[in-house]
C-alpha cells in the first residue's frame, strides 16, 4: 500500500480548532509543522485489524468507515467520518497495541494526519491542543 501525499491548505483543520479555541500565530505554525496531509483511495485501507494505529485522522474531504469483523464474517460498522471529522483507534493509538478494528475509504478521502509522537510534542509546546484534544474525545 503506498502512501499518497498531497497538497492541501490546512485551513479546514486550523478553522475546525479556532472554533473550539482560538489559536495563536505559534500554534497555527506548530499545527502546520505537525499535520500532514494524506490521499486515500476509494477501499484503501487506513488501518487493518492487527496493525497498531499510529496516526489521528481529520478527514478534509471524503469518507472514511470504521468497522469490525466479527468471528461469523459479519461486518459492525462502528463510525462514518465525513468533512471535519475525526477517526482512529483510540486503544490501538494510546497503547501502541494491534488493533481489532479496520478503517477504510469509502470514495477517495485527503486527512490531515498526525502520529502518536507529534501529538504528545504538540500537548507540552503547546497545552492547548491537550485540552482541544479532551473536548473531541
Amino acid at each position: 500500500m503506498g502512501k499518497e501525499k498531497t497538497e492541501e491548505s490546512l485551513e479546514p483543520l486550523i478553522n475546525y480548532f479556532n472554533r473550539l479555541i482560538p489559536l495563536n500565530t505559534e500554534e497555527k505554525v506548530l499545527v502546520r509543522e505537525r499535520f500532514h496531509a494524506r490521499l486515500f483511495r476509494w477501499r484503501q485501507f487506513v488501518l487493518q485489524e492487527g496493525d497498531t494505529c499510529t496516526q489521528f485522522y481529520f478527514v478534509v474531504r471524503g469518507c472514511l468507515r470504521m468497522y469490525k469483523i466479527d468471528e461469523k464474517g459479519s461486518t459492525h460498522i462502528l463510525q462514518f467520518a465525513a468533512e471535519n471529522y475525526w477517526i482512529n483507534d483510540l486503544g490501538s493509538f494510546h497503547g501502541m497495541k494491534p488493533s481489532t478494528l479496520n478503517i477504510d475509504a469509502l470514495e477517495d478521502t485527503v486527512v490531515f494526519q498526525i502520529s502518536h509522537a507529534d501529538l504528545i510534542s504538540l500537548y507540552i509546546q503547546a497545552p492547548k491542543f491537550d485540552r482541544i484534544f479532551r473536548v473531541l474525545l
